[in-house]
């Protein structure tokens, strides 16, 4: 079924309903999957033909952590086992 026809058969079904609640019902269903598609319309976006990592360190406005912020990370994750073990889990 072509879509100009499914939408014929639909405006006709619409178009048959005499139930003025029904047909608010109708719009209000119509309203939030328009809303619904828009939203999910604004968060695709094109895949990249390429990726440039500093392209993207710029957009982003990436910091990268300090030393210190590093040596914090690493003290507060109290890493118990030997560095071999850890290697050897991946």
């Amino acid at each position: 079924m072509t879509m100009q026809l499914r939408k014929h058969k639909l405006l006709q079904r619409i178009e048959a309903v005499e139930d003025v609640a029904m047909i608010h019902h109708l719009e209000d269903v119509l309203d939030q999957l328009l809303v619904e598609n828009d939203a999910l319309a604004a968060l695709t976006k094109p895949i990249r033909k390429r990726l440039d990592i500093d392209e993207l360190i710029r957009e982003q406005n990436y910091q990268h952590p300090t030393k210190e912020e590093l040596d914090e990370i690493i003290q507060d994750a109290d890493i118990q086992e030997p560095i071999e073990d850890l290697l050897n889990m991946i």
